[in-house]
């Protein structure tokens, strides 16, 4: 008994051999010292009861609450998690031009888009799901910032909702759509992706859209929910049209997120079409025309309108740039190289660029002359190839201007023809006993016809130009500041600062076709609703007329089309209707000046007006004319 209590007071763990002799010891009355397992204590027992019955009392309060007192709102939330609002991006408007052919198009495609919301829920880390759409997309850190994919310092300024991608490959989608459980915030939506027939020929005109900067949105609040906007172009000046209105659908999705049906909520709007004057067959000729003549190496610009009308018929700024590339995802790197090439193919030379319009302004001097009664056309002056001009103060300083060569008598029609400087010298400026207009009457009548403002052209980026005078000759500190009569020579063929776009001189060669008549230069034709009828169709709009009297006009007209009989344009003169012309050489610095023409057919009733410009290129009649020929040849031959 001893030994027995003092086994039992011991610690000392009881082995499983010493059971096995305890039990053989009992049964046998054997002498062995037998060694016997403890039993459980009362206590142990009903604490362990206890401890199980709390267990499933708790169990049993945690079910009636979630079951009974929170069972509404976790459904509520089950339901919210399984059944989930998607925004449905419309289509934008197409394009079409005056023949209905497209230029723009939508084709279905699949976007990537960061829910703000969601994302700040699932209480992950920008970081890793970037990290992971890279690894699945195969793209570096950089390309998902530069699509608009969120720092995690930027996180709280960011939108609820941006667009990062759009047009995903189908391997892509694929690759995607199982893992957007691991990719909290991050879904793909259905979307459209732009297509633009011809991008280079056209990229100045359509312009492209892109994703909305912080910069859109403060312009503009409303475009907070937007998917993109139109940047530049028509797709820029028109984009409220062609947006069109967003919609809604209810997507039903399981416990790993897949969606597997929806309910449509609000069906999306397409934007409205657009038809637009211009005519895409004649742009494509000019665009290659000038691409082939120059081979790739100037930059130039070709613009034709309607002299009747102002509605614009090709519109060309070479080089042009790839705006499908633009309006989709364009990485800093391809961005980069479009900005550094040195013909600047983002640059609209047609409506911006402001250049020298040398001898192409001389029609508009020797209409405001004759309008002026200043000359008769028949009149000649003596062109002995140059002129020299006194210093008042210093008689032996004399100045000279020059002629680019000795052309003899001639008048108004032969100085207009064979481009003499010393004739425009003497009426622009006066010269001995012949008087001029003077750089006042200069300018009123270039303003007059367009020319040192905007024309108003409905695409976005159109520049004044200007027509100096003495107050910006002043305000400019050019030299002393002083006025002489030699800036008032240089204003009147083309040079000493005046800055003239090819759309301003397309408009102002068809004034002065047109009998008088000032149109403002516009894109769009017409408007139509979602079935394809006319909604809205553009009118005309005259911005002047009568700036000088039809008998000025058609003195000039004559001149101009004695430019194509025997002048400097002759190249024009086997086509098959008459033309019009008057050539320009532009000096522009150092290197080979600009090389103009600009041009109207039929003379007598002309049906376009037409100027082509190609920059650093030479003179005008042996680099501009061979292609404005081309060009009219074309259009007359395939004319309906």
């Amino acid at each position: 008994m001893r030994m027995r209590a003092r086994n039992m007071q011991s610690n000392t763990p009881i082995d499983p051999d010493e059971i096995l002799m305890d039990s053989i010891s009992l049964r046998g009355g054997d002498t062995v010292e037998a060694k016997i397992e403890r039993p459980l204590s009362s206590f142990s027992s009903f604490a362990f009861f206890v401890i199980a019955a709390a267990g499933f009392l708790y169990l049993f309060l945690r079910a009636e609450v979630l079951q009974v007192a929170s069972g509404e709102d976790l459904f509520l939330k089950s339901q919210e998690n399984r059944f989930l609002t998607r925004p449905l991006f419309p289509p934008r408007g197409t394009m079409y031009d005056r023949n209905r052919e497209p230029i723009v198009e939508n084709v279905p495609s699949f976007g990537l888009v960061f829910e703000k919301a969601k994302f700040i829920k699932a209480r992950a880390r920008i970081s890793d799901v970037r990290a992971r759409l890279g690894k699945i997309l195969k793209k570096d850190e950089a390309y998902f910032y530069e699509n608009g994919f969120p720092r995690e310092e930027d996180l709280a300024t960011a939108r609820e909702q941006i667009f990062i991608l759009r047009d995903l490959s189908v391997p892509q989608v694929v690759a995607l759509t199982p893992a957007l459980d691991l990719l909290p915030g991050i879904q793909i939506v259905e979307n459209y992706k732009r297509v633009y027939r011809d991008p280079f020929q056209n990229s100045h005109i359509v312009g492209y859209i892109g994703k909305i900067s912080p910069e859109d949105i403060k312009k503009n609040p409303m475009l907070e929910k937007e998917e993109s906007v139109g940047k530049s172009g028509i797709e820029g000046f028109y984009d409220q049209a062609l947006r069109g209105t967003g919609g809604k659908k209810i997507v039903e999705a399981n416990s790993r997120g897949i969606e597997t049906q929806f309910k449509l909520l609000e069906k999306p709007e397409e934007g409205l079409p657009l038809v637009l004057t211009i005519d895409e067959g004649l742009q494509k000729i000019a665009y290659d025309l000038i691409e082939s003549y120059t081979e790739g190496k100037k930059g130039a610009s070709a613009v034709i309108i309607d002299p009747q009308s102002g509605a614009v018929r090709a519109l060309v700024s070479y080089p042009g740039f790839d705006i499908n590339s633009f309006s989709s995802a364009l990485g800093a790197k391809e961005f980069q190289q479009v900005l550094r090439d040195p013909l600047t193919p983002l640059f609209n030379r047609a409506i911006a660029g402001e250049f020298p319009s040398g001898s192409t302004i001389k029609p508009l001097i020797a209409s405001a002359a004759l309008q002026e009664r200043i000359i008769d056309p028949n009149k000649k002056i003596y062109d002995e190839g140059f002129i020299t001009v006194s210093n008042p103060y210093h008689p032996e300083q004399a100045a000279i201007f020059k002629d680019w060569r000795k052309h003899g008598w001639v008048n108004m029609y032969d100085a207009i023809a064979v481009s003499a400087n010393v004739y425009f010298y003497t009426i622009g400026g006066g010269y001995k006993d012949q008087g001029g207009l003077g750089i006042e009457r200069i300018k009123k009548y270039a303003e007059l016809f367009g020319l040192g403002a905007r024309l108003g052209i409905d695409i976005p980026g159109e520049r004044p130009g200007m027509i100096p005078d003495p107050d910006t000759k002043k305000a400019s500190g050019a030299d002393d500041g002083i006025w002489r009569i030699g800036d008032t020579y240089n204003v009147s063929i083309g040079q000493g600062g005046v800055k003239v776009t090819p759309l301003q001189m397309t408009a102002l060669t068809a004034a002065i076709a047109n009998g008088g008549k000032l149109y403002k230069p516009y894109l769009v034709q017409s408007v139509l609703d979602r079935e394809g009828k006319v909604e809205k169709e553009m009118t005309p709009v005259l911005i002047r007329e009568k700036m000088v009297g039809k008998e000025a006009l058609r003195e000039v007209v004559h001149a101009m089309r004695q430019t194509v009989t025997s002048g400097t344009a002759r190249r024009l003169a086997d086509l098959p209707v008459s033309v019009g012309a008057k050539t320009g050489t532009a000096q522009a610095g150092a290197g080979l000046p600009h090389a103009w023409v600009t041009a109207f057919a039929p003379a007598e009733n002309p049906e376009i007006a037409i100027t082509v410009m190609v920059e650093h290129a030479g003179e005008g009649s042996t680099v501009a004319v061979p292609i404005t020929r081309e060009i009219l040849n074309w259009y007359f031959t395939h004319k309906k």
